[in-house]
């Protein structure tokens, strides 16, 4: 699952691809987490534009019920079929941008985060579905992890490379069939506890301890 992650300057890592249409300026989040209003490229009107959306989205058959916690994470092989997002992912996908992300590792010593990035630096992007409630939400989508991950957890955000974009927004074509892009190199290093609290927000999250 993704239940952390780092975005940083997503207006600018993106104007090669998007337009802002929504005047939303660039900032940095050490520690996104859900209910958190971040930066979303959507596919409107044969275009990418980017847009600030709220993590967490809530099933129109749960609108209304106090007690539904939104849901943050939706497993890419079960989205077709389950009631929740089997319309929405046939109409409306989306790409999180991220600079790496964060998972737990069940230790002796308790649950140990790792920060995940790409090797070269880059930004990454997840797959991920959006919905209009009372709120403009979103879910990440989630795979089984692959390579170097695999220690850490046995689920990963779905990856996407800038060129597969067009297959991702394809609503002909079923996200489990996406081919899983391997040149996405991912390294990981153990981070501070610190993190385990949305109240810490600053860049010492993500160094190496």
């Amino acid at each position: 699952m993704c239940g952390r992650y780092v975005t940083t300057d997503a207006v600018s890592k993106t104007n090669h691809l998007a337009e802002n249409s929504s005047n939303i300026g660039d900032y940095k989040n050490y520690n996104a987490y859900p209910t958190c209003m971040l930066p979303i490229l959507l596919h409107e009107n044969k275009k990418l534009i980017i847009k600030n959306l709220i993590w967490g989205l809530v099933p129109k058959w749960a609108d209304g019920k106090n007690d539904f916690k939104p849901l943050n994470n939706a497993r890419v092989e079960s989205v077709d079929e389950k009631l929740t997002f089997r319309s929405i992912v046939k109409k409306y996908r989306c790409v999180v941008i991220a600079d790496g992300y964060y998972e737990w590792q069940t230790t002796d010593n308790g649950k140990q985060p790792f920060y995940i990035h790409r090797n070269d630096g880059g930004p990454l992007y997840f797959g991920g579905l959006h919905q209009r409630n009372k709120d403009h939400e979103f879910v990440i989508l989630t795979q089984e992890s692959e390579g170097a991950i695999k220690p850490i957890h046995h689920r990963m955000p779905l990856l996407l490379n800038e060129n597969q974009f067009d297959q991702f927004f394809d609503y002909e074509k079923s996200v489990s069939s996406l081919s899983r892009e391997q040149s996405i190199e991912l390294l990981y290093h153990p981070v501070s506890r610190q993190v385990n609290s949305p109240k810490n927000n600053g860049i010492e999250l993500i160094n190496k301890v």
